[in-house]
Formats: structure tokens, C-alpha cells, sequence
């Protein structure tokens, strides 16, 4: 199994992942002048109707209010420091949830509003392709998996007949130095250039970036096959192993 096209390659991990229970959305579908628009502004990486709506579902026994400040949790954040740290502070909220404050008959109230539901029943997956992000400049990720409308996985896919792997690694630090606003919610990123494939943390370098090696988590595969990039998708990138990622496999230093 090998794609020399870029395009070819990008399809056929579409068509993965949408096995895998991903609903697939094309990137101009999100853009803020299309019909039912995601986002307000081509700098807005999160889904926000999505969010808001999932955030709903989670908690449903929060009025608008607490739903709203959990929203803003999200999004208010204008952060010029470190993107670790600020993914480390989202990286919590979803863990831990949101606590958030409201009035009632006069007295103020707390709970904590919950963004991700952990047993999988309630979460709204989605995959978008050529997803267009405006930051010091504008860039177009080959695809993001998003979570209850959160980008959480960014994958950059290069043809065997022009790219290497190196490539989609030095693809992905520069996204994260153009429009870091993606890298906030990020769990990990995947790259490969169609045959082998590597996943790694947002403070990985090249080294750093990992293979997958099961799909079933018991049975190991050889990655020096053809199968390499068909094992890391179906093995972590289903929602419930990246939901176990994310809650369970995600530690920060210091």
C-alpha cells in the first residue's frame, strides 16, 4: 500500500477514519461564508455551534449561563506565551472539567461542566479535511480530527513520491509556529509520508515522534510493512484510543 499522489493518500485516510465512526466534513464546510458556518473567522480554530451543542448535551442541568462561561473557557484565551502551558491549562478543562458559576433565585451557584463524555456514548467526532487556519499566516492542515467541535488531532500526509516523513514533521512545527491557535486543544499530532507513520506529543521534535505498532492492542505488528500508516489510524486514531490518550497517557513536565 503505497500513494504517490498527496490527494490519493488524503482520501484514503478519509475513508479510514470515517470507518472508524468519524463524521467527515470538507474544510470549506466549516468556513465562516458557507452556508450554516462553524466558525466566524478563518482565525477560529474551534467549532463553537459544536462545542456549544455538546456542552449541552454533557450538562444538561446548567442553564445558558454556565454553558456560556464554559464556552468562554475555551475561546476568550489571547495567550503569548507558552503553548504548552496553555495546552496543559486546556488539557485540564477537559480532564477535570469546567467550573462555572451562575445566579439563581438570587444566590450563586457552581458545578463543574463536563467537555468530554469518557464512556464515547454522547461525543460528536469529526474529520475535516484541508481545514484553512489564518494566524501569521495562513495555512491548510491535510486533516484535523476534532472533538465535541475542539481540534484534537492534527495529521499532515505528504506522497511517497515527493515527501518524507521529515517533511511532515517540519510541516507540523511550522503550523505551530504560524497558527498556534490549532495547537491549544491538541492532543497529538500524525505524520507519514504513505507508508510509514509516526505520532507525537505538541513539545515532540522528530525524534520524539513515535510509531503504533497494534490495532487491537494486544497483537504487534511490523511497521517496516506497507501496513504501517493502516495500523496507526485504525489502532489510535478510533475515538476510544484517543479518548484513553487523552485522559489517561497525556503527562506534562514539571
Amino acid at each position: 500500500m503505497a500513494f504517490a499522489s498527496e490527494s490519493d493518500l488524503e482520501n484514503w485516510a478519509l475513508g479510514e477514519l470515517q470507518a472508524l465512526g468519524h463524521v467527515f466534513m470538507p474544510g470549506a464546510a466549516t468556513e465562516p461564508d458557507a452556508p450554516h458556518a462553524l466558525r466566524q473567522s478563518f482565525r477560529d480554530p474551534i467549532l463553537l455551534p459544536r462545542l456549544e451543542a455538546a456542552i449541552r448535551r454533557l450538562n444538561q442541568h446548567l442553564p445558558d449561563e454556565a454553558v456560556r462561561n464554559a464556552v468562554n473557557a475555551l475561546r476568550d484565551t489571547v495567550f503569548a506565551g507558552d503553548l504548552v502551558q496553555e495546552n496543559r491549562r486546556i488539557h485540564e478543562l477537559l480532564v477535570g472539567g469546567v467550573k462555572v458559576s451562575w445566579f439563581e433565585g438570587g444566590e450563586e451557584r457552581t458545578d463543574l461542566a463536563r467537555l468530554v463524555d469518557w464512556d464515547n456514548g454522547q461525543n460528536d467526532w469529526l474529520v475535516v479535511s484541508q481545514f484553512e487556519i489564518a494566524g501569521k499566516s495562513v495555512r491548510r492542515p491535510d486533516i484535523v480530527i476534532f472533538l465535541n467541535g475542539l481540534p484534537i488531532v492534527v495529521v499532515e500526509l505528504k506522497g511517497t513520491e515527493n515527501g518524507t516523513l521529515k517533511g511532515a514533521c517540519n510541516q507540523i512545527d511550522t503550523y505551530k509556529a504560524q497558527i498556534p491557535d490549532l495547537f491549544r486543544t491538541n492532543a497529538f499530532s500524525v505524520i507519514s509520508e504513505g507508508v510509514t507513520a509516526r505520532y507525537g506529543s505538541i513539545s515532540a521534535d522528530f525524534d520524539r515522534f513515535m510509531r503504533w505498532r497494534t490495532v487491537d492492542g494486544e497483537t504487534i505488528i511490523d511497521d517496516t510493512s506497507a501496513l504501517a500508516l493502516q495500523t496507526l489510524i485504525r489502532g489510535l486514531l478510533a475515538p476510544e484510543t484517543i479518548l484513553e490518550m487523552l485522559r489517561w497517557f497525556t503527562v506534562y513536565r514539571g
